[in-house]
């Protein structure tokens, strides 16, 4: 299940379009367990950029909104915005702004369609996903509409691989509170990805139930639920940030696979 949901995310990285097809980004698409997917809707918008999809996959009886990560060099312009904004007017609850504005932009759109398919699929889960930039934004989106959609939250999960931190500690409290029990945020053993933006930065820090994938053979540890800031100490934030590499972040149980950029890194 959890590499299912990881193709999904691959899928987004790899800008498939509704006019090319789900099979377009390669082996992760045309893998036995996600071959047959449908697809509904998908996003490329540069200002504020933000790229995904929504599909449909009637075997598992899934609506499936995945947004893709950093796959475009302007996409790091946005990684990079991490001073905070308000996530409600007036609130203390602060969340890093590149990722806020990317969701904002298309979030209207993505809800009209989710709505859609949940009258039409009602006993259908539906489920957000993305890879790293993409996970962020997969958690921000859920939580947008949940607060918006009626009966959303008893039907939504979220996974996430390689997220960064999202907000601060009243986000992370807030987010615990609609969506920590339905939300899988799966991290690689020494991923560094998963350690930005530092805690000390902006009061940054992740929300619940993390994931960790302790090694390449698949050993997991399932994250204590915290409140605030007190990241489990014996999962991800155990490994020391000098000895973290980016190939972690590249790979989630062998996943994206080797040839998933069928399109290529562009701006």
């Amino acid at each position: 299940m959890i590499q299912r949901y990881m193709r999904y995310s691959t899928a987004a990285t790899s800008f498939v379009d509704t006019s090319t097809g789900w099979t377009a980004c390669g082996q992760a698409c045309v893998s036995p367990d996600v071959h047959d997917v449908m697809l509904n809707l998908t996003w490329h918008v540069d200002a504020p950029l933000s790229d995904g999809l929504i599909a449909v996959h009637h075997r598992s009886q899934e609506i499936v909104v995945s947004w893709a990560g950093t796959h475009r060099y302007r996409a790091l312009v946005a990684d990079m915005s991490v001073f905070p904004q308000p996530y409600i007017p007036g609130a203390s609850t602060h969340v890093h702004g590149g990722f806020l504005d990317a969701v904002r932009g298309v979030i209207d759109l993505v809800q009209h369609h989710v709505e859609h398919l949940m009258s039409d699929y009602p006993d259908y889960m539906v489920i957000f996903t993305g890879h790293s930039k993409g996970g962020a934004e997969a958690a921000l989106g859920a939580l947008d509409l949940v607060r918006r959609v009626d009966g959303l939250r008893d039907r939504v999960r979220v996974w996430t691989f390689g997220q960064p931190r999202v907000g601060n500690e009243q986000f992370a409290a807030l987010y615990n509170q609609q969506l920590g029990a339905r939300t899988y945020r799966v991290t690689s053993y020494a991923d560094p990805v998963v350690a930005m933006p530092p805690r000390f930065l902006f009061d940054y820090c992740h929300h619940n139930t993390e994931v960790w994938l302790m090694n390449r053979e698949g050993d997991i540890y399932v994250g204590r639920n915290n409140t605030g800031c007190n990241e489990d100490p014996h999962a991800s934030s155990s490994v020391d940030f000098y000895d973290r590499s980016i190939q972690w972040h590249k790979d989630y149980l062998g996943l994206p696979p080797l040839d998933h950029a069928t399109a290529m890194f562009s701006w």
